[in-house]
């Protein structure tokens, strides 16, 4: 049940920099050590979380705080229930969210 995660696919953004981005949505938490994996391949992971169930969720999020940590990353949200994930190699400044969007990813502000 796990490895089917959702819209999990990697976007390469154009900046100065090559980023890849994975959105992932997550339905249950068996799907999270995959996400970590991500993390730890320096990818960063936006995170939807609208289809999970409310414990699920908190799970999901607390799991994968610890990875950031263990990572030197961030997390931060961008919606009510869409997080981004950045390993220690990225530094969230300008308009990322406007990238993404020019990219094919849907986020709602």
């Amino acid at each position: 049940a796990g490895s089917d995660l959702r819209s999990g696919r990697v976007v390469n953004i154009q900046t100065a920099a090559q980023l890849q981005v994975m959105l992932v949505e997550p339905t249950e938490f068996d799907e999270v050590k995959e996400i970590a994996q991500q993390l730890n391949r320096k990818i960063t992971v936006v995170l939807n979380l609208e289809n999970c169930a409310p414990d699920v969720s908190r799970r999901i999020l607390d799991f994968l705080s610890g990875a950031i940590f263990a990572n030197h990353g961030v997390i931060k949200p961008v919606a009510k229930l869409t997080f981004i994930l950045t390993p220690s190699n990225v530094t969230l400044m300008g308009n990322l969210l406007n990238d993404l969007e020019s990219n094919g990813f849907s986020i709602d502000r």
